[in-house]
C-alpha cells in the first residue's frame, strides 16, 4: 500500500487512526477542531462501531487519495494564514511512526480501535460562561441561556449515564497504550471522570510515561479532597494551558464570566512553585477576539510585569507557538473578521506594535540559542494575525449589539463601561474610543 510523504502532503492527518473526539452531549468528531458535524454519536451507538462507519471510513478514504476532507477546513484556513502548529500536523509529527503499523486498508477501515491520542468531553460541567463559549460546553452558560432565552432547553446528560459508563471503560481499556493525553472541558478540574481516568493511569504507574496536556481556567486547583497538583507533580511531561484573555480585572470577568482575576494570579503562582522541573510546562492561551487582539502588549506585559512568566519561557518556544495558537473564527459576532475596517485599521497597527514590542522586550530576557528561532516564529505569528483580521463575515453591528445587550440585562453587565474603545463595533460612531 501507498506511503505518503506525510510531512510534505497539506492534506493528510493521522487522526482518524489514532484518535476521537466527543462533544459532551455524546457527538463523536474526528477531532476537536473538526467543522463539518459529527460521524456518530457514542449514546446512540457503541463507539467501536463508530470508529469504522461509513462517514469515519469516508474521512481516511480522502486523506488515503490526498482529497481535502469537509471536516478539516480550520486546519486548512490556519496552514493557509501560515500556522505551523495546526493540529493536523501536530498528529504527523506525533505519530507518523505509526502509519505502517496502523494505515493498512486503502478502503478506509481501521483495523484496530488504537486511541493513542484521547481527547474526551464527558460533560459540559464548567464553573465560567465565557463570552465564546456555548451551553454545549458550559453548564454555566446553559443557567446563563436560560435567562437570555427563556424558551431554551438544556442538554440533559442523566438519561445517558449507561452509555457513558461504557465509554469510560472503553478509554480504561486503552490505557495502558495510550501515548498523549489532552484533558479539557467544560472544566476538566472540577469533573469527577477526569479523576476517574487519572486513577486508573495511576493504577498503571503510568502517570510518568505519558504526555499530558491540560487545558484549564485554572479557578480552581482542588476537587473535594484532592489537590490536583499532587497529580500534575509526578507527571515527567506535563503542559498545562491557562485559558486567560485579559489582565484586567473587570475584563477578565466580562470575557470569561465570571472569573476572578486575583484568584487566578494565585494559582499561577502555585503552579510556579510547584512545577519546576524540565518537561513540566504551563503557558498561557487567549481566545484572541475581536475583544482582545488589540491588547496583546498589555497582555503579555501583564505577566513580566507581575514576574508570572515560568522557566519555560525562558527554556523553551512554546510561549511563542501557544500564546499565538487560537485566533477566533466562530461565534462570527466576536471573530475579529467582523470588525468596521475603522478597527481593523487599528488592529493592524496594534499587531505591528505587539510585534515589535515582544521582539525588542522579551526575546533578548530568553536563552540566547533560542532568540533567532523565536523571532523568526513571533513574526510568521504576526503576519497569520494580520491574514486573520482581513478575513471577511457576515456579522452586522446591529447582530453584536442585541446579543450583547441581551448578555448584560442577564449578567448586569456593562460592555461600553468596560470596554470603551470597543463602542464602534455595536454603534456607529466616528472616532476611536480612547488609546487602548
Amino acid at each position: 500500500m501507498k506511503k505518503y510523504n506525510i510531512t510534505e502532503s497539506k492534506i493528510f492527518c493521522m487522526a482518524p487512526w489514532v484518535h476521537l473526539f466527543n462533544l459532551p452531549n455524546g457527538d463523536i468528531q474526528p477531532c476537536c477542531v473538526s467543522l463539518n458535524g459529527p460521524v456518530g454519536n457514542l449514546y446512540q451507538t457503541d463507539v467501536k462501531d463508530i470508529w469504522n462507519n461509513e462517514e469515519y471510513k469516508k474521512i481516511r478514504q480522502d486523506m488515503l487519495a490526498d482529497r481535502p476532507s469537509p471536516h478539516c477546513t480550520r486546519c486548512y484556513k490556519e496552514e493557509e494564514w501560515g500556522n505551523p502548529g495546526t493540529l493536523r500536523k501536530q498528529f504527523n509529527a506525533d505519530f507518523s511512526d505509526q502509519y505502517d503499523e496502523l494505515v493498512t486498508d486503502n478502503t478506509g477501515h481501521a483495523s484496530q480501535l488504537s486511541l493513542l491520542r484521547w481527547d474526551f468531553r464527558f460533560s459540559n460541567l464548567c464553573n465560567l460562561a465565557c463570552i465564546g463559549c456555548s451551553p454545549e460546553y458550559s453548564s454555566t452558560w446553559a443557567a446563563l441561556k436560560k435567562t437570555m432565552d427563556p424558551g431554551f432547553k438544556e442538554i440533559q446528560f442523566k438519561d445517558s449515564k449507561q452509555s457513558k459508563d461504557k465509554f469510560v471503560n472503553i478509554i480504561k481499556t486503552q490505557a495502558g497504550q495510550v501515548k498523549k493525553v489532552y484533558f479539557a472541558g467544560g472544566e476538566p478540574l472540577i469533573q469527577p471522570e477526569h479523576y476517574e481516568i487519572l486513577e486508573e493511569i495511576k493504577n498503571l504507574n503510568r502517570l510518568d510515561q505519558i504526555d499530558f496536556t491540560y487545558s484549564t481556567n485554572l479557578t480552581t486547583l482542588d476537587y473535594k479532597s484532592t489537590n490536583i497538583i499532587d497529580y500534575w507533580s509526578k507527571m515527567k511531561k506535563l503542559r498545562v494551558l491557562v485559558s486567560i484573555d485579559e489582565v484586567t480585572v473587570d475584563r477578565l470577568h466580562y470575557i470569561r464570566y465570571p472569573s476572578d482575576l486575583n484568584k487566578l494570579v494565585e494559582n499561577i503562582k502555585l503552579l510556579n512553585s510547584r512545577l519546576t522541573n524540565i518537561g513540566q510546562d504551563w503557558v498561557i492561551t487567549p481566545t484572541w477576539s475581536i475583544m482582545n487582539m488589540h491588547r496583546m502588549k498589555e497582555i503579555l506585559n501583564f505577566f513580566l510585569e507581575n514576574d508570572l512568566l515560568p522557566h519555560t519561557f525562558y527554556n523553551s518556544y512554546i510561549w511563542e507557538y501557544d500564546v499565538h495558537n487560537i485566533i477566533l473564527m466562530g461565534p462570527e459576532r466576536l471573530a475579529v473578521s467582523g470588525a468596521p475596517e475603522k478597527w481593523k485599521k487599528h488592529i493592524h497597527l496594534k499587531l505591528d506594535e505587539y510585534k515589535d514590542w515582544y521582539i525588542a522586550t522579551l526575546i533578548p530576557l530568553k536563552n540566547k540559542e533560542l532568540q533567532r528561532h523565536s523571532i523568526n516564529v513571533i513574526t510568521t505569528t504576526i503576519d497569520r494575525f494580520h491574514k486573520a483580521v482581513d478575513e471577511t463575515n457576515n456579522t452586522t453591528k446591529d447582530d453584536r449589539l442585541n446579543w450583547i445587550t441581551t448578555l448584560d440585562n442577564a449578567r448586569s453587565t456593562n460592555f461600553i463601561d468596560t470596554f470603551p474603545e470597543l463602542e464602534l463595533i455595536i454603534k456607529d460612531t466616528h472616532e476611536l474610543a480612547g488609546t487602548t
